[in-house]
Order: C-alpha cells, then structure tokens, then sequence
C-alpha cells in the first residue's frame, strides 16, 4: 500500500504546484522533477536544493538527484503514516517556499 500512496500523493503534489514537472518511479524508488516552466520543462535546480534544506528542519531527509529533481526512495519497511507525514512536509515546504 505505500509504493502507491507514496507515487500518487506525489502527483497530488505535482497537481497542485506548478514547479512539479513530472513525477515518476517504480515500487519505492520515486523521482520529482522540479522546472521553472511546465511548457518549456526548463530544470528548475535552486528549488530542490532550498527543499532539501527546508525539509531537513522539519526533519525529513531527501535526496536531490540528477540536475533539479528529487529522489524519494523510503526503506523497506516504511508504512502509510510515514509516508502521509513526509508527503505532508514536502507540501509544508512547497508552500512556504511559494509564498
């Protein structure tokens, strides 16, 4: 149950933030692309790296990867509560960050 909930509550953050150009991934290994533009998919790379940032003083650990995406890759054993909770974070962030 939480592969899926962790890809779908991504593309509900992607839905409702623009910056989010693409979501993809398999199983538990999930990947947020982050872009100035939706239309032109220009990489947006200062947004991960303020994300990574903003949410390790929430306490959450991401992973930026490549040149302005991040990784979401949970252990094993993660359940829906930590998922919820990390997914709930990164909009916190998103949020403030959009503000």
């Amino acid at each position: 149950m939480a592969p899926r909930t962790l890809i779908n509550g991504a593309r509900e953050l992607q839905r409702k933030y623009a910056v989010i150009g693409d979501v993809r991934g398999r199983g538990l290994m999930v990947g947020v692309e982050f872009v100035k533009d939706r239309a032109t998919r220009e990489p947006a790379p200062e947004i991960p790296h303020e994300l990574v940032g903003s949410a390790f003083k929430k306490g959450l650990l991401l992973l930026g990867c490549g040149k302005s995406s991040l990784r979401l890759a949970p252990p094993l054993v993660v359940d829906e509560y930590d998922v919820d909770t990390a997914l709930r974070i990164i909009d916190e962030c998103l949020r403030e960050m959009s503000d």
